[in-house]
């Protein structure tokens, strides 16, 4: 399946493993209530009821604090609206 839209987020690779995910979770959310990029909600072949999750593919990098400045850089470049977690 082909997707109008991707979302990438690029994480500080040296921090610990949960700082990494909780700031995922962060940014993926910040980005999903910014953008319309919520599916449905889903129901299993039991009926049980799910909640909606993003729609379309969210790639995670890490870099090195160079590479944050230089993926930064080209966001704004190319006016992309962007989250950002400090």
């Amino acid at each position: 399946m082909l997707y109008a839209t991707k979302t990438a987020l690029v994480i500080l690779d040296d921090l610990l493993p949960w700082q990494k995910v909780n700031i995922a979770a962060f940014l993926a959310g910040g980005l999903a209530a910014r953008h319309e990029i919520i599916g449905e909600p889903y129901r299993d072949g039991d009926g049980n009821a799910y909640a909606a999750l993003i729609r379309e593919p969210v790639f995670i990098y890490g870099a090195d604090a160079a590479g944050l400045k230089r993926t930064h850089g080209r966001a704004l470049s190319r006016s992309l609206e962007i989250a950002i977690y400090i």
